[in-house]
């Protein structure tokens, strides 16, 4: 008999944890678990999903929960929205919740609402629980109670697991590790560089560095400007672009035009489709300071593309240094710089680091084998025997 997942969204922002969360919904197996896709229905748009992902969940046409705005009302309101979806559960006929978050201690009223409806509840944890204050009181009791009141906690690194165990002190029964992953057949590391290149306007001569990232003090960019400022310097012309959007883009263009290489650093907004803006990089880059495992790394990784990683944990699970990616110290703009410079100036080395990021990648990270543990997690939780 199929059982109705719904998954719950926890963020007002868009990025790797949405896409990852409808990528799974895509490759679930429908004879066995129909998913639903639950958004707040908060009038406010700091707490509300954002339209692009709402968006997303309709052009997927996946049944959407929107429990009612519960007002503003110190403590009634709370209540209210525990109630609120806690109705939108039953009326729905769901069997299991599965809440995606990035952190550790939100998401009370979808847990609570979660159990007063009788229902498994599984989190996943996207980033690692030190991106917060872990000292602070709300984050160490809302962690204990999300963990009390949860089947499973799903983090996606072992970084992010040894983090869960260490750091926060969760129940080791209840932590379990699952992997990420992407549609690898997306990704084409054959096709054509210059022409990709040309098509965005860009001289094909001339080399690009990219990043795709949400435009956050915790993707490091602000490092990635001051490393293109080195490399135009000493190289020449260099077009670097960053495909996202985010509260930090007048800020970094600012930036960007206060080392005068505004004329080089092009900032593309978010893109739906990301592929054509991959095709035309000589070289990627990731200069996050606190992430869990990164679908855009992994999407790199499929293309084929030499990467310059900062070595934030979770990356280094994922790439080594100097077989699949060179990995530099986390905030060291000198560093990055040093890691672009040496992939432009080397091409036999930046081919083979692209070679074995792809294998890797093939390997290790598909869609197919991250819904595959998803489902079996399920199974476990709701007493399905295989």
């Amino acid at each position: 008999m199929t059982k109705k997942v719904v998954f719950v969204h926890d963020t007002n922002e868009f990025g790797g944890i949405e896409l990852f969360m409808l990528l799974l919904v895509k490759y679930y197996d429908r004879d066995r678990f129909e998913p639903m896709v639950m958004v707040p229905g908060y009038k406010d748009p700091f707490r509300s999903s954002p339209e692009k992902f709402i968006d997303l969940v309709e052009e997927m046409k996946i049944p959407m929960l929107r429990p009612s705005d519960p007002g503003v009302v110190p403590g009634i309101s709370f209540l209210k929205d525990v109630f609120n979806i806690r109705r939108a559960f039953k009326e729905a006929g769901a069997d299991i919740v599965h809440i995606h978050t990035p952190n550790p201690h939100r998401t009370l009223r979808i847990t609570l609402a979660a159990r007063l409806a009788g229902l498994p509840l599984i989190r996943s944890e996207h980033l690692p629980p030190s991106f917060w204050e872990i000292g602070s009181w709300k984050v160490k009791i809302g962690s204990k109670i999300n963990e009390f009141l949860s089947n499973k906690i799903v983090p996606g690194s072992d970084a992010c697991y040894e983090e869960q165990l260490n750091l926060i002190n969760r129940d080791p029964k209840k932590v379990t590790r699952s992997c990420y992953g992407i549609e690898l057949d997306r990704f084409n590391p054959n096709h054509d560089l210059r022409a990709a290149k040309q098509k965005l306007g860009f001289d094909p001569d001339v080399p690009v560095v990219g990043n795709i990232a949400r435009l956050s003090p915790e993707k490091g960019q602000k490092y990635l400007i001051d490393a293109a400022a080195i490399v135009i310097r000493e190289f020449g012309p260099v077009n670097f672009i960053i495909v996202g959007s985010g509260e930090l883009l007048e800020e970094l263009q600012a930036q960007s035009k206060g080392l005068g290489i505004d004329g080089y650093v092009h900032f593309l907004g978010f893109q739906k489709d990301t592929v054509p803006f991959m095709e035309a990089m000589d070289v990627t880059v990731m200069s996050s300071l606190n992430e869990g495992v990164s679908l855009a790394m992994l999407e790199f990784m499929a293309m084929g593309k030499p990467l310059v990683s900062s070595n934030e944990p979770s990356f280094t699970e994922t790439v080594v240094d100097g077989e699949s990616a060179l990995l530099v110290d986390m905030k060291d703009s000198n560093a990055l710089a040093d890691g672009i410079l040496c992939l432009l100036k080397d091409k036999a080395l930046a081919k083979r680091l692209g070679k074995e990021a792809l294998r890797t990648v093939h390997a290790e990270f598909s869609i197919v084998k991250s819904a595959q543990e998803q489902m079996a997690l399920y199974d476990s939780v709701l007493g399905i025997s295989s």
